[in-house]
């Protein structure tokens, strides 16, 4: 009896070697999410990264396809005014452009192509940032009797929009555009995205465009339709 009991003893798991075990099995757990948490964050930022990137090429192709496509016909210059203005640090451009179908927002208005186009950069909706909006409006329509404009957001965390024109006079870029009534031939454009750190606010991402734009106007035999108000749009 003595010596079926000390071998039934031997046979056994100690509480030591089971909580041995059960640290070992902690341990390569621990050592299983570690390893999927990073490959988990590294997705995520990849996919981070890829989205800005899309977002920063996206938004800087907008704003160079509708100063491309930028219009004036003299004989309703008033109409056609090219509107720039500091707002709060920021930029804010309004014009009239021929667009293309493939233009953000043109199934909106139903195959009008000519449409005034205004940028501006306004708080989100915490206010915790700036958010660069493409406002458009039918030449056809008057703001003044409650036609709102057509809002779409182009890029969140905008932390400079910035846009400057060459004046042929002093042969320097200028923020101020006086000659509403012409279209200035080079305008450069910066856009910049998030910022550097909490203590940096430079931002994260910043890119420069020099668009060349049609500077001269149509003539009145060439037009067509009857235009209305170039009031910036309030926002």
């Amino acid at each position: 009896m003595n010596r079926s009991h000390s071998t039934t003893s031997r046979s056994a798991f100690t509480l030591i070697e089971v909580l041995v075990a059960l640290l070992v099995f902690s341990m390569v757990l621990t050592l299983l999410y570690g390893t999927w948490r990073i490959l988990m964050q590294s997705n995520a930022a990849g996919l981070r990264i890829a989205a800005n990137a899309q977002r920063s090429r996206m938004t800087i192709q907008t704003i160079e396809e509708a100063l491309n496509s930028a219009v004036f016909f003299n004989s309703n210059a008033r109409h056609y005014s090219f509107l720039a203005e500091e707002d709060g640090g920021f930029s804010a451009l309004s014009f009239v452009a021929h667009l293309s179908s493939a233009f953000p927002g043109s199934g909106h208005f139903d195959g009008q192509k000519v449409r005034r186009v205004t940028f501006t950069v306004a708080p989100d909706a915490g206010g915790s940032s700036s958010v660069l909006l493409l406002q458009q409006n039918s030449i056809l329509s008057s703001l003044e009797d409650g036609a709102e404009p057509f809002p779409i957001p182009l890029a969140n965390d905008i932390s400079a929009f910035e846009v400057t024109f060459w004046d042929t006079r002093r042969s320097e870029f200028t923020s101020d555009w006086k000659q509403t009534n012409t279209l200035p031939a080079l305008v450069r454009v910066v856009v910049g995205f998030g910022h550097q750190s909490r203590f940096n606010q430079q931002p994260a991402e910043t890119i420069i465009r020099f668009i060349r734009i049609p500077s001269a106007g149509v003539a009145g035999e060439a037009q067509v339709g009857f235009p209305a108000s170039t009031t910036l749009p309030q926002r």
